[in-house]
């Protein structure tokens, strides 16, 4: 059976939680071990190679730094991101099957089973049964989370946003997409943003983006994103490691039982990691000061 559970959203303030002692959650159905599992992961082995291809995909932070590391960037652009809300619940499941189709259509392949696999991922949307408090439910919109092919749908369902969304008259710079998040320069005015989300809104029917436009400074993903300039009077873009505000650097602690060249090494990653994601040493030794500063008090 399909077991559906939460995974509570602490990193969110407070005052936006449904309940004063519960955070909202992000649904999952696990599909572990289900008469559907290895069926998905077939349907994801075809599917994700042609959802990396259009031009907005980002892979992970990393990728996204390399894109828009040093980029040149005018003075009166702004920094806006997007944040697609419950993308996973509102993908209608006809729109699915048309957006895998089309990838399909675009990328012919004569080893691929095409009509097979369409068949199968109509199957497996249309029967997502699952338990919860020792009932039956069916889930009716959207795909569950817990599924292999999740991020490789939502990739194909937006597709069609990235495209529309460059095509509407507006000029969106470095457009570039992690699934549900959204990130862009955009040359104009915060009223004129206001009017781009409103468009954004009309794209596709229960896709709904709330933007966030800043002068100088934005986050996205694990970074910050900001303008430098240099003597020259030259605008780029730069990247330095973002923490949240919920973030506790609970790390792995010594006393754990694990073999000691752990601890050293997951201390070496995050300190590998700090300087790949800053453009500057200065960006670096402020990350590394705030981690070496909580792992000397625990």
């Amino acid at each position: 059976l399909r077991r559906f559970y939460l995974l509570p959203k602490v990193h969110k303030p407070q005052s936006t939680w449904p309940h004063p002692s519960m955070p909202a959650g992000r649904p999952i159905v696990s599909d572990c071990g289900s008469e559907s599992y290895n069926i998905c992961k077939y349907i994801n082995y075809y599917l994700r190679p042609l959802t990396i291809k259009h031009n907005s995909y980002i892979k992970d932070t990393y990728h996204f730094v390399q894109k828009v590391k040093n980029a040149p960037v005018r003075p009166t652009h702004l920094l806006v991101t997007g944040d697609i809300t419950s993308l996973y619940t509102n993908m209608h499941i006809d729109k699915i099957l048309d957006a895998v189709r089309k990838l399909f259509h675009k990328y012919p392949d004569k080893n691929r089973p095409d009509d097979a696999l369409l068949k199968l991922l109509h199957i497996t949307l249309t029967h997502n049964d699952f338990v919860f408090a020792g009932k039956l439910f069916l889930q009716i919109l959207g795909v569950a989370m817990g599924r292999s092919y999740a991020p490789s749908t939502a990739d194909a369902y937006m597709i069609e946003f990235d495209e529309k969304a460059q095509q509407g008259g507006y000029i969106l710079d470095l457009y570039s997409r992690f699934l549900d998040d959204i990130f862009f320069l955009f040359e104009g005015t915060l009223q004129q943003v206001k009017q781009l989300e409103d468009y954004l809104n009309t794209l596709i029917p229960d896709i709904h983006i709330t933007l966030t436009a800043n002068t100088e400074i934005c986050h996205f993903l694990d970074v910050y994103v900001y303008k430098h300039y240099d003597c020259n009077g030259n605008c780029t873009l730069q990247t330095r490691t973002y923490f949240k505000p919920t973030d506790t650097h609970q790390l792995l602690h010594t006393h754990s039982y694990h073999p000691k060249h752990t601890f050293s090494a997951i201390i070496r990653s995050q300190f590998i990691r700090f300087k790949r994601l800053s453009s500057t040493f200065e960006d670096y030794k402020s990350s590394s000061q705030i981690l070496t500063a909580v792992l000397r008090t625990r």
